[in-house]
């Protein structure tokens, strides 16, 4: 069949529902990576055409953008421990001992899990060293908690890295036991650094991984994704780059990747804008992004930093990771380089640190540089309102709703959880926000986000109405949060979150409407086909 006048390959979708900013349309022609035409199956029809899809009446969306994840940690979990869900240590050390028994490593090799989550134990306790050391005694082993933020070693683990009870890190801690010994408990910077210290497996290993779990990424409508992936390649940038450089010039990409750059230091962050890279140089199905600052940590470790102690701990207000004079430095100089900032921030406290960096950066080099919170869950109207002034953005988490809920109302006590997770009120106050999932801490399922913005329940529709259901979206704007929020964020709505004609052809075709669904159906909804730059790379039988 005839191409397109360009020569460039052409694909009709006819017979469908394809929402566009003007209404809805039942045809699209792509040319290319481009969207050719919008209109009445007929026009469409009309065209010659390389291939011709009958959407059945099925609904199309933009493809999906997740805000925030971590592609990289996705695809090497595909070879770790996962221990997910597990509702007591007893099952945590069932599932590991199952993995080993699978995988039976050899002496001395690591053993490596992640997302066991204390809080969902009978008796809320972390695990230690001495619940893993009879199952491991010769393999060093490391369990990340389901944020990352926090993880447990056994005792081969802490002898092989020389973690004692004198061991120190700035914006991280070593738990002790009751002896004065390491419990096996680490957080923060020091997860980090143990993470650093973890053999990687060899480039074409990652490339098989880092492959795999970018389909299953398209399987599930996403087109593209912010993803901070330096921690999980050892800080290596140019590693990082190489990979996804090559990946983009065999054309085998299924999804396009914004690099969040987790340069932890000054020196880091200098090394990197000594090469030349600034935010959106790249190629098509890679780019850099913002600079990436760990502010705080998470709240289930109680690392997140908050201005007031919290509820079920006092004396305890989280771990900040950098003191004020460093962050400050970071966000300037990245300011000044022209670099976009997306600072992580869960505590109030730590927002307030936030803020006050990125405001001395635009009063001293006022520009519209987009630099965002990531997740963004605890703060006040005054700071949400300062946000909304200073053109500070958010990359929100619809899922860590109905996941935090009991959670967050422990640690910070009903009248500040109230406060936080504030998607609505942030979004009436103009301040732009894009939908992610921070996988693999939640699935990637864009539409689990879109159910959880839309109904602030969990997958059983409780509580009934949702959790402070003041906060709850709409569906289109749900939608909107992984479509056109994704692309506001990495300066790319001239190019995608919306189906327009000369905008790139990233779509996602629905088994359903969700627009016309019952609410709690969206989260049963399912991608029948995904297409990435006129390309489809996900289609159902």
């Amino acid at each position: 069949m005839s191409r397109g006048v360009s020569g460039l390959r052409r694909t009709v979708l006819y017979n469908g529902r394809i929402a566009t900013p003007g209404g809805f349309v039942r045809g699209m022609a792509t040319d290319g990576q481009r969207i050719a035409l919008l209109g009445s199956s007929e026009e469409v029809l009309a065209l010659h055409a390389d291939e011709r899809i009958d959407l059945e009446g099925r609904l199309v969306l933009p493809g999906f953008i997740d805000g925030h994840m971590h592609l990289l940690s996705c695809a090497l979990s595909l070879e770790r421990a996962a221990l997910g869900g597990c509702r007591s240590i007893a099952e945590l050390r069932s599932r590991l001992a199952a993995f080993v028994d699978e995988t039976r490593p050899e002496p001395g090799e690591w053993v490596v899990g992640r997302g066991w989550n204390h809080e969902l134990f009978a008796d809320g306790r972390l695990p230690d060293r001495e619940d893993l050391d009879d199952l491991l005694p010769g393999n060093p082993t490391l369990l990340a908690r389901a944020c990352g933020h926090v993880a447990v070693l056994n005792t081969r683990a802490l002898t092989v890295l020389g973690l004692s009870a004198d061991t120190r890190f700035a914006g991280g801690v070593v738990d002790l036991d009751r002896s004065g010994a390491p419990s096996g408990v680490i957080r923060e910077s020091a997860v980090d650094w143990a993470w650093s210290r973890l053999p990687v497996p060899n480039p074409g290993r990652i490339r098989e991984l880092l492959l795999k779990a970018a389909n299953e990424a398209a399987r599930a409508g996403l087109t593209s994704v912010h993803s901070d992936d330096l921690g999980a390649a050892g800080g290596d940038f140019q590693m990082l780059a190489d990979l996804f450089f090559s990946l983009d010039r065999e054309g085998v990409l299924p999804v396009r990747v914004t690099e969040q750059l987790l340069l932890r230091d000054p020196s880091a962050l200098e090394s990197f804008l000594s090469t030349g890279w600034r935010t959106g140089d790249g190629v098509p199905f890679f780019h850099f992004g913002p600079l990436k600052i760990l502010s705080d940590g998470s709240m289930g470790g109680r690392t997140a930093l908050l201005r007031s102690e919290y509820s079920d701990a006092p004396g305890v207000f989280g771990v900040p990771i950098h003191g004020r004079g460093e962050l400050n430095e970071l966000v300037r100089t990245a300011h000044l380089a022209g670099m976009q900032v997306a600072a992580h921030a869960i505590g109030d406290g730590a927002l307030d640190m936030c803020l006050d960096a990125f405001e001395g950066a635009l009063r001293e080099r006022p520009r519209r540089a987009r630099h965002y919170i990531v997740h963004c869950q605890t703060g006040d109207n005054g700071q949400y309102r300062r946000m909304a002034a200073l053109g500070i953005g958010a990359a929100v988490q619809p899922p860590f709703v109905p996941s935090d809920r009991e959670m967050a109302v422990k640690r910070l006590g009903e009248e500040r959880a109230l406060s936080g997770y504030a998607w609505k009120t942030m979004m009436d106050l103009g301040i732009f926000m894009s939908g992610g999932s921070d996988s693999p801490v939640e699935s990637f399922n864009p539409l689990w986000g879109v159910y959880a913005a839309v109904t602030r329940s969990d997958a059983d529709g409780r509580p009934e109405g949702g959790w402070n259901p003041s906060q709850r979206l709409s569906v289109q704007e749900a939608v909107d949060l992984y479509t056109r929020g994704g692309a506001y964020a990495s300066f790319e709505e001239h190019r995608k979150g919306i189906l327009a004609e000369g905008m790139l052809a990233d779509a996602v075709v629905l088994d359903r409407d969700i627009f016309t669904a019952q609410q709690a159906e969206i989260k049963d909804a399912r991608v029948v086909l995904t297409m990435s730059g006129g390309r489809v790379v996900h289609r159902t039988a």
